[in-house]
């Protein structure tokens, strides 16, 4: 496919243009107008593709980035990481990437990337890996690592692959992958990465790239894990995967003197991703009520809730409703929304106080535990997550809060 035949002068194009202004776009010689960056040589972000208008006049076109991406890099060189769990009328389905491959090798005449006989499930991930989760949040820390490593293999097929990773608009999910990547493979530290992303993608002044507070905890979490050797990470992903929590209660300090006027309840929701990770399951709701509140002098209320867990990476969620109905509408503008995530494991580890070199095992911890060592979480209202990605909290419910559990 010649770049000749590929591009038209598009209306669209100027829309695209304006769209990208914030960001750092790299300016290719081949007339094609894609919202897209070069973070390294061989690591590539960009905002999601779309394959239907009214999208297609201002996002990327799948069709576009396929043709760039053919063009400068070469077919069978490339392999799209989606991000991107929600699904919008005009997100591209895998069939459609495949008309296009088939399509451009059509076109120019080269090995394709499908044999004639094959079929689109089996063959369809050596060019798109769709490993998405829900949107301002962080991922498991298992796919994390999983991600990573699979971007690892295919960066070092040979000098010419690149890996191009999107999420929505190329900065909080794909930053994180990013920054952990160059990382873990760069050898890269936590801070520089966070620079080299931003600045990469990024116009000077216009963002500072991942700030989403649960998705730096995870970065932090991973520069943890990067401590150790090899062949011990192998074994700490094993002990994550096998350990289990009883959770004991959270305990709210300094309540706000709203949740003492008898007209509103406080919420605290604990939520773990559901199977397709496009959403959360809530596994325990509670709610302050009047025997909680019955000392407006008390300056922490306690909350129990024993619940067992087979799962690490949880999310807290806190919130703030109307007692009837009738006053609803009066506690819209004292509307209450901040969450958190949180890996239980490797917050364990941070309150292990033991000096061992397997002190990480799930057999030391709980020696550790029975000797009365106690695993807590501590985090501020002003650390908290808010309302779609940004450091909205609506009405400040607590000073801090402190949850606690134990290993099972």
């Amino acid at each position: 496919m010649s770049t000749r035949n590929h591009r038209r002068a598009k209306l669209t194009d100027l829309l695209k243009t304006i769209y990208a202004t914030p960001l750092n776009v790299h300016k290719n010689n081949l007339g094609i107008p894609l919202d897209l960056s070069y973070i390294t040589t061989k690591l590539v972000v960009c905002s999601y593709p779309v394959t239907k208008y009214p999208k297609l006049m201002y996002r990327n076109s799948l069709e576009d980035l396929v043709a760039f991406l053919n063009l400068r890099h070469g077919p069978g060189n490339w392999k799209i990481y989606n991000f991107k769990v929600e699904r919008g009328k005009s997100d591209y389905e895998d069939r459609d990437l495949e008309e296009l491959l088939r399509s451009a090798v059509s076109d120019c005449s080269k090995k394709s990337y499908f044999s004639k006989n094959s079929t689109l499930a089996a063959e369809i991930d050596c060019v798109l890996n769709r490993v998405g989760w829900m949107d301002h949040s962080p991922p498991p820390f298992a796919l994390l690592q999983e991600i990573i490593d699979d971007i690892n293999i295919q960066l070092c097929r040979s000098d010419s692959c690149v890996a191009v990773l999107h999420c929505k608009m190329g900065k909080g999910r794909s930053g994180t992958i990013c920054i952990a990547y160059m990382m873990k493979y760069m050898a890269c530290p936590l801070s520089e990465s966070r620079d080299l992303f931003m600045n990469a993608r990024f116009k000077p002044g216009i963002s500072r790239g991942v700030t989403i507070l649960s998705q730096l905890r995870w970065l932090r979490y991973h520069e943890m894990f990067l401590y150790y050797e090899p062949d011990v990470r192998t074994e700490i992903m094993k002990q994550l995967a096998n350990s289990k929590f009883k959770i004991h209660s959270v305990q709210l300090r300094e309540p706000s003197s709203v949740l003492y006027s008898h007209h509103c309840v406080a919420s605290i929701k604990l939520q773990l991703f559901n199977e397709v990770r496009d959403s959360v399951i809530d596994v325990a709701t509670l709610e302050t009520d009047a025997e909680l509140l019955s000392n407006p002098d008390n300056k922490t209320i306690t909350i129990c809730f024993p619940l067992e867990l087979d799962a690490s990476d949880i999310r807290l969620e806190f919130g703030i409703s109307a007692r009837s109905q009738s006053l609803m509408s009066s506690f819209t503008a004292l509307a209450s929304y901040a969450h958190c995530w949180l890996n239980l494991y490797w917050e364990t580890l941070k309150c292990s106080r033991e000096n061992t070199s397997d002190y990480y095992s799930l057999s030391n911890l709980r020696c550790e535990q029975a000797a009365g060592q106690e695993f807590f979480f501590v985090m501020k209202w002003s650390e908290l997550d808010g309302t779609g990605g940004t450091s909205n909290r609506g009405l400040k419910l607590f000073e801090s809060l402190t949850l606690k559990w134990s290993l099972v």
